[in-house]
C-alpha cells in the first residue's frame, strides 16, 4: 500500500483512513467499536468509511468482515485483514500528450532561439535581474 506523506494530507480527520485500518487490523482482528474507540468516531461514521473500503475492494486493501451484530441500534462487525496490504506504484508508460501547437513549434530553429532566451535569462540572474519583470 503506497503512504501519502503526512505534510501531503489534507486536514479531513478522516485523512490516512485506510492506512490506520490497516496498521490496526495487521495487530489481529477487531469489532468495529473496539476500532471507533481507537480511531475517535462514532459506529455510524465508522460503519460508512470501512463499507467504502470493503465495497472497493482495492488493490492495495482487502478488509473482511463477519456476520453483523446487533447492537444498541447500530450493527457491528468483526473486521480482519484478508492479505497484507501492498503498494502500489503508479504506472510509467503512460503516453506523452502532445498539442498541435507544440508540434508546430518543433524543430531545430526553435530549438536554438530557446537556448539563446534561455542564456539571456541566465545572464540577467546572474546579474541580479529579474527575467519575469522585464517586460
Amino acid at each position: 500500500m503506497r503512504k501519502i506523506a503526512m505534510y501531503r494530507r489534507n486536514n479531513h480527520p478522516n485523512s490516512g483512513f485506510k492506512e490506520k485500518l490497516a496498521y490496526q487490523l495487521s495487530k489481529g482482528p477487531k469489532t468495529g467499536s473496539e476500532l471507533c474507540i481507537i480511531f475517535n468516531m462514532s459506529l455510524r461514521d465508522f460503519n460508512s468509511n470501512i463499507r467504502d473500503v470493503i465495497s472497493k475492494h482495492g488493490e492495495t486493501l482487502q478488509v473482511n468482515a463477519t456476520d453483523p451484530v446487533k447492537v444498541g441500534r447500530f450493527i457491528d462487525k468483526t473486521y480482519s485483514l484478508a492479505r497484507r496490504p501492498k503498494r502500489v506504484n503508479p504506472k510509467k508508460g503512460s503516453p506523452l500528450i502532445v498539442s498541435w501547437k507544440q508540434l508546430a513549434n518543433t524543430g531545430e530553429e526553435k530549438r536554438l532561439e530557446c537556448e539563446a532566451a534561455a542564456k539571456r535569462r541566465a545572464r540577467l540572474i546572474k546579474a541580479g535581474f529579474n527575467p519575469g519583470c522585464l517586460e
